[in-house]
């Protein structure tokens, strides 16, 4: 009878750690995203500003959205800004000049490329995927932020992905927002299907979106 060998062995033994250790740190495996997040939400009103949000813009529809969205942020507390926009993304660019005009603190724009151009094979994502994750990563150790706020550019998926890792390793957990696109009213997008189980707070804007995934926070009419 042949046994596996140690490389094996260990490697059965690295996946199985990673599968427990994903299990506790995914929000889809714990309590109510909804409840926790408020819970939370509320602590950290009654402590010390947040110090870094990171916002993840994408490109047409999903930035006007997602400059809606800043409408409602308490630019006081949210003190610093990381702004993920895909290079060559002149539109979002000029949005946050526009919208960091009026606020005080600072910002920062870190410019990534992009996970997957528009009609680029999907043979070929896998490479500009993991060129993308590679610079968000690096923003992202960087500037070390406290939350992430997205919306459903693809790129907010390697954003995700990439506040992972220092939650897996114990070193940070850094709370990711998700709001889906008011323009998907009876199924989530690629990403949003994507992000789903990443997300501590997924906020929908349509009530069947809340009943179809038990996870969503229904808040409607946001951007």
């Amino acid at each position: 009878m042949h046994l596996p060998g140690p490389l094996a062995c260990g490697a059965v033994l690295l996946a199985a750690l990673l599968a427990l250790r994903l299990y506790f740190v995914l929000p889809a495996f714990g309590r109510s995203v909804g409840a926790a997040a408020r819970r939370k939400g509320k602590a950290a009103a009654r402590g010390a500003p947040t110090k870094l949000l990171c916002v993840v813009l994408g490109s047409g529809g999903h930035t006007a959205e997602m400059v809606r969205l800043l409408q409602g942020v308490d630019f006081e507390r949210y003190a610093r800004r990381l702004y993920v926009v895909g290079r060559g993304d002149a539109l979002s660019l000029n949005h946050v000049a526009a919208v960091e005009r009026a606020q005080g603190g600072s910002h920062h724009v870190g410019l990534v490329p992009r996970s997957r151009a528009v009609g680029q094979p999907w043979l070929t994502a896998p490479v500009s995927v993991a060129r993308c994750l590679w610079h968000v990563a690096a923003l992202l150790y960087d500037y070390s932020p406290d939350v992430i706020l997205c919306n459903g550019p693809g790129n907010c998926v390697v954003v995700c992905i990439a506040a992972l890792v220092p939650r897996i390793l114990g070193l940070k957990h850094i709370p990711i927002v998700y709001v889906e696109s008011f323009a998907r009213v009876h199924t989530l997008s690629l990403s949003g299907r994507l992000v789903y189980p990443l997300a501590d707070r997924f906020i929908v804007q349509w009530p069947g979106l809340a009943q179809m995934y038990p996870r969503a926070e229904y808040i409607p009419y946001l951007v």
